[in-house]
C-alpha cells in the first residue's frame, strides 16, 4: 500500500523460531539438507541448512524498519531466548537446552549468508529471535521502546511545560524499574525536575525505595484490599477505582 517506514514492537511472544516464519512470509526461503522447506516453529531453526533470497519482496529494499524492543538478551547462550523465555512458555529445562543448541547451529548457517550478523547483539533474542531476524535480514535498527513511544506521541515536547507527571501500570513492583514505561517516564520527568506519581492496580510496598531511586516519588494502589481480583480486573471497576484514588490523593496532597 506504499508504506515504507515502519515502527514495529517486538517481545512477549510465544514463538521461538528466530523469526524464520516472518521471513518466509516476506519471501525468504529456508531449506534443510535435502532442500526441503523447513517446518514451522523451533524445528525450523534446527533443520535450516540453506537460505535463499530469490523470492524476497523487492519493496523490502526500499523499507526502513525501526524495531521497538526493551529486551537485551542475545540469540543464544545462558541469557539467550531459549534459556530465558521458553521455560516461561512451557518448555522443560531439557527442551530449552536443546533449542539453544539449535540456535547456535542456525547462527552459523546465517553467518555464511550474512557475514555481519551478530547473535550476541543486544535484542537479538527478543521475541524468540525475532530481533536477530530484523537486524540481520531487514537491516533494522533496534530502539529502546519507551524512548521511541514518548518521542512519537509528543511527550518530549509536553514534559518541559508540566507541573506534575502521572504514570502507572497494572502492577507496580521491582520489575517496573527494569525499563518499563513508568521508569522511562520518570527518567525523562526527573531530567526536567518534575515530580512523578504513579498509580497501579497493585503496588509492592517493598519496591517503593527502588522506585524512588529511578524517579517515582509516590506510588498509590487503586484497588481496595478486600476487592477480589476478578472484580478489580473489570474495566468499569478499574476506571472507578482509579478515579476515586486520584481524587483522594490529589485533594490530600493539594495537587488540585
Amino acid at each position: 500500500q506504499g508504506c515504507r517506514s515502519f515502527i514495529i514492537g517486538i517481545g512477549g511472544s510465544a514463538t521461538n523460531d528466530a523469526g524464520i516464519g516472518m521471513l518466509q512470509a516476506l519471501g525468504y526461503g529456508f531449506y534443510d539438507k535435502s532442500k526441503m522447506v523447513v517446518p514451522f516453529g523451533a524445528i525450523a531453526v534446527r533443520d535450516t541448512e540453506i537460505i535463499s533470497d530469490k523470492d524476497v519482496n523487492e519493496a523490502l529494499r526500499e523499507c526502513e524498519f525501526r524495531v521497538v524492543c526493551d529486551v537485551k538478551n542475545p540469540l543464544y547462550g545462558e541469557n539467550g531466548c531459549s534459556m530465558i523465555f521458553s521455560p516461561q512458555k512451557g518448555a522443560s529445562t531439557e527442551q530449552a537446552v536443546e533449542m539453544d543448541d539449535w540456535f547456535v547451529h542456525y547462527a552459523s548457517v546465517v553467518k555464511k549468508h550474512f557475514p555481519g550478523s551478530d547473535a550476541y547483539a543486544e535484542g537479538s533474542g527478543a521475541a524468540g529471535g525475532l530481533g536477530f531476524a530484523f537486524r540481520t535480514f531487514l537491516n533494522a535498527k533496534l530502539e529502546r521502546g519507551i524512548e521511541t513511544i514518548l518521542k512519537e506521541n509528543g511527550f518530549m515536547e509536553c514534559i518541559p511545560k508540566a507541573d506534575l507527571v502521572i504514570t502507572g501500570e497494572g502492577r507496580i513492583d521491582s520489575q517496573t524499574a527494569m525499563g518499563k514505561v513508568p521508569a522511562g517516564v520518570a527518567e525523562l520527568a526527573k531530567k526536567n525536575g518534575i515530580k512523578v506519581i504513579a498509580f497501579g492496580g497493585s503496588v509492592d510496598e517493598n519496591a517503593k525505595d527502588v522506585l524512588k531511586q529511578i524517579g517515582i516519588d509516590e506510588c498509590y494502589e487503586i484497588t481496595p484490599k478486600e476487592m477480589p481480583l476478578e472484580t478489580a480486573m473489570r474495566k468499569d471497576v478499574a476506571i472507578e477505582n482509579l478515579k476515586k484514588m486520584v481524587y483522594e490523593k490529589s485533594s490530600a496532597q493539594n495537587y488540585i
